[in-house]
């Protein structure tokens, strides 16, 4: 049985153990009071019984527990949090007394940062999940049962609704932060659900702690904390008297809905980038606010259209909002939407620390203001889906803290941009001359995949991804150009303009000087030039919380749609202030590597088309060596004259692959598949391959052990077939040696080539055994696997046809179109930076313009000398003095008379 069904199998059992029956001695050591009360029979109680109020918390923080079960706190780049699952609630006799069995569940500690721990939010929150198997709910269990740091906990107990006191005992297990199991002792949970919960006492808290020594594992004491999810009272609404200068209509806003919960949580979900100029800094002042960065970490709703929220404050700008957030600064605030003015007005409070834990909140001063709207027009300094701005209510004035959402994508219904720097832009674009004719066919405003890059910068090091906001009147949605306004079609009179008014978006790390490596965002804005491929913008980057540089100009210039170059984009970074400036900085240069859309889509189609030539190649080469079994049969003489030396290489060549692939020949998902946009799939069976290449492998061996047994069984000739065989190794061993090592020389300088060029590109590393390394040599020994026989037929001056001809010609074919087809790959399909050949790969064999030259030459040569040689003698090719008359091998009967 799988472990998750086993876990909710023994869940389950254990809940309905614990369905019925008085309270445990347990309960009663450790939870004061014990209720003297039996749970109701089935079907009985009142006929309309008061609803059991809602016991789950979906995510919680917690802190404590002890470095060996946790690890210290903020150690882990998985956030601390907790879960509570009421998998049983049942009435008593008392009807302000419930039964209680529950799962309590911790993650956080030796974690690996990954968003699977505990459940998240929105959709994760049911008590319940759809089994599409079983075709059946379930209780949710959680997802992150043997993590490190991960424990879960079976209680049961007694909540009492008169005072909001939940007493649960039980016992947990799990793994410790350094992932070893751990069976804890029993535990005891006490926590405390605000009855009602409000303003001044939102957060449900408590602590678990051991009960006592035992078999198990002692912990310490662990302080948690939850905000309220149910049962919240709301007071009078707030006031907002600020009005944003512009705003979208509700509708447009929750896609033609009127206002919902979801649609405004999903609306303040990305974080918020604080701004204290106009006047914020003394609102901060007065708000203890020193923070650059703000969260909506949770949000409620109403049925009536009433809100309350929680917002934490931090300069962590990557803070995960999954979690419920501890953090420097947080606010309470709750209050209503305004349906007049499209906005959220919000009344709040300062939360504080009221004891030696992170997790011992409680709520302080209050005199706080808040507001949230969604701007209607965009431009180069202002691009958010969301503002909001928080003030102190007892200052006189409008002064705040503004606060900008730092995520581009959402409804774009009745929004507009304004551009403001485009006449700088042109100015430029001419001075640099930008306008000067380019020969091919660019991107267009029809291609957001082709507009957008990403890029690396060739000073100092760096990254980033430059992403177009907008086209004339077109808003991008993240894959595509959208008209907000679909009343009027301006993008009908902007396809026949040659320059378009552009807006980008541009993230990256990089440094601006050799003391300063940062996170950079930029915001630009200028024009790109469709018959040129030239892109001039005027870009602002934020210096500190209260001011901007905006004398940067950037100009990219974008590689024709035909071209077959790596490299698609190059530009410049350049700052427009005197080096005497304190914000000046060098030029940086850009670069980058990567594919158009149409070009990505010639390459999944060459993927497709090499998949099955290398499965007609691989089932010719099986079928060749078929032949040449069939051959010896006829030819009984060819056996003790094929080179042993030959059959070996051949036997090597192909178990090497098998050896390097063999764990993924047993793979039971066998089919790579690969998406693209054109909708259609590309699926490669490596299995098929390998397959054929392991009967191919297994038909060589054979004719391996044929020739040697043949070889062996020879009497006469024996001393002279074997003599002539060292000579073939005495030659050849020194080639492969030799060639092993320049080779080797070769490669390892063009690995160091390709991997200086992935970490100026920013892309990972392709991580190679040293097999893998020496496979591309073993390539070039199977296109010279003619060599040995040739050297032996020239040793022993014999004229037996040893091998068939559609053996040794249609392997020389084989072993030459791969060549052949690389080098019409070069010229006719873009390099990419991460290669997926599948035939005439560069971890088969050598490719490059020098090879693919020489080695098709040098097999083609190999097979017109032994032809030559089965047809005129072995040693044809000498001079006559010392040429030696044909030799044949005697086949001698072993059979005695």
């Amino acid at each position: 049985m799988a472990p998750p069904l086993l876990l909710l199998l023994l869940l389950l059992i254990r809940a309905a153990g614990t369905s019925s029956g008085p309270a445990p001695p347990a309960y009663a050591a450790h939870c004061p009071a014990p209720p003297a009360v039996p749970d109701l029979p089935a079907g009985a109680g009142p006929a309309s019984p008061a609803p059991a109020p809602a016991l789950q918390l979906s995510t919680g923080y917690f802190s404590g527990g002890g470095d060996l079960l946790f690890g210290p706190d903020g150690a882990s780049r998985l956030p601390r949090s907790f879960a509570l699952l009421p998998t049983s609630v049942l009435p008593t006799a008392d009807a302000s007394v419930l039964r209680v069995a529950a799962t309590l569940s911790f993650s956080g500690g030796g974690g690996r940062g990954k968003r699977d721990g505990i459940w998240p939010s929105g959709r994760n929150r049911r008590l319940f999940e759809y089994d599409g198997q079983q075709h059946r709910l379930r209780p949710r269990l959680p997802r992150f049962v043997g993590r490190r740091g991960s424990l879960v906990f079976d209680l049961h107990g007694y909540y009492s609704s008169a005072s909001g006191d939940l007493c649960m005992v039980g016992s947990g297990s799990g793994r410790a932060a350094d992932g070893r199991p751990v069976a804890l002792l029993a535990a005891v949970l006490r926590l405390r659900f605000p009855r009602p919960a409000n303003l001044s006492s939102p957060f449900v808290t408590g602590r678990l702690e051991s009960t006592g020594p035992g078999p198990g594992v002692a912990f310490e004491p662990v302080s948690l904390l939850a905000y309220a999810e149910e049962g919240y009272a709301y007071a009078e609404s707030a006031s907002c008297p600020r009005p944003p200068a512009d705003g979208r209509d509700v509708r447009q806003l929750f896609g033609g809905r009127n206002f919902t919960c979801p649609g405004l949580r999903t609306l303040l979900k990305p974080g918020f980038r604080l701004d204290y100029g106009n006047g914020g800094e003394s609102a901060a002042s007065s708000l203890g606010i020193n923070q650059t960065h703000m969260f909506v970490n949770r949000v409620h709703c109403a049925a009536d259209g009433a809100v309350r929220v929680y917002v934490a404050f931090s300069n962590m700008s990557d803070y995960s909002r999954y979690y419920f957030m501890v953090t420097e600064k947080a606010i309470v605030a709750e209050g209503f939407w305004d349906h007049n003015s499209n906005r959220l007005c919000l009344k709040g409070c300062h939360v504080v620390n009221s004891g030696s834990s992170r997790a011992e909140l409680a709520v302080g001063e209050c005199g706080i203001g808040m507001t949230f709207w969604f701007p209607g027009v965009w431009s180069i300094q202002e691009r958010s889906f969301s503002a909001g701005l928080v003030w102190n209510t007892s200052l006189k004035g409008d002064q705040g803290i503004a606060g900008y959402s730092t995520a581009v994508r959402g409804n774009f219904g009745g929004l507009k941009y304004n551009y403001t720097k485009v006449e700088e832009a042109t100015k430029y674009y001419k001075q640099y001359g930008l306008n000067k004719k380019r020969k091919g066919k660019f991107p267009d405003r029809n291609s957001y995949l082709d507009l957008a890059f990403r890029f690396n910068l060739q000073k100092w090091g760096g990254s980033g991804y430059a992403s177009p906001i907008t086209i004339g009147s077109m808003l991008s949605d993240g894959s595509s150009f959208v008209l907000t306004d679909l009343s009027t079609r301006p993008a009908v009179l902007e396809t026949k303009q040659r320059l378009l008014n552009v807006s980008y978006n541009i993230r990256y790390v990089g440094r601006w000087s050799l003391a300063t490596f940062q996170r950079q965002q930029i915001s630009a804005e200028g024009v790109y030039d469709t018959e040129t491929g030239s892109l001039c913008l005027i870009a602002c980057r934020r210096v500190n919380v209260s001011s901007s540089d905006c004398k940067i100009l950037i100009t990219a210039h974008f590689a024709s749609l035909d071209a077959k170059a790596a490299k698609h984009v190059q530009g410049k970074i350049i700052s427009l202030r005197g080096k005497t400036d304190p914000l000046f900085f060098e030029t940086l240069g850009i670069d980058s590597y990567g594919m158009y859309i149409g070009q990505v889509e010639e390459s999944i189609w060459r993927m497709d088309l090499e998949s099955t030539m290398a499965l007609i190649s691989m089932t010719l080469s099986c079928a060749f060596i078929a032949v040449q079994l069939f051959h010896v049969k006829k030819v009984p003489e060819a056996l003790p004259a094929m080179s042993i030396t030959m059959l070996v290489v051949l036997v090597l060549g192909y178990m090497t692959p098998l050896v390097l692939n063999f764990e993924a020949l047993f793979k039971h998902s066998n089919k790579q598949t690969v998406p693209f946009s054109g909708g259609g799939w590309l699926e490669v069976n490596e299995v098929m391959v390998r397959i054929i290449t392991m009967a191919t492998f297994l038909l060589q061996l054979r004719l391996l052990q044929l020739a040697w047994s043949a070889r062996s069984s020879v009497d006469g000739s024996k001393h002279e077939a074997w003599a002539a065989e060292r000579k073939v190794l005495w030659v050849c061993l020194p080639l492969y040696i030799i060639g092993g090592v320049v080779t080797a020389v070769v490669h390892m300088r063009t690995n160091h080539s390709r991997r200086m060029l992935r970490q100026i590109a920013r892309l990972m590393p392709s991580r190679h055994t040293f097999w893998e390394d020496i496979v591309p040599y073993g390539g070039l020994l199977l296109d010279g696997f003619l060599l040995p026989q040739v050297i032996l037929n020239v040793f022993s001056a014999s004229k037996v046809r040893a091998l068939s001809p559609v053996f040794y010609i249609g392997g020389t074919m084989l072993r030459a179109l791969p060549h052949a087809y690389d080098a019409y790959r070069t010229h006719h399909f873009v390099r990419s930076m991460r290669p997926s050949y599948i035939y005439a790969s560069s971890r088969d064999d050598l490719f490059s313009l020098a090879w693919d030259i020489v080695i098709p030459c040098g097999v083609v040569l190999l097979a017109t000398l032994l032809f030559f040689q089965q047809w005129l003698g072995g040693a044809f090719f000498l001079c006559s003095k010392r040429r030696k008359p044909s030799s044949e091998y005697e086949m001698v009967s072993t059979v005695s008379s």
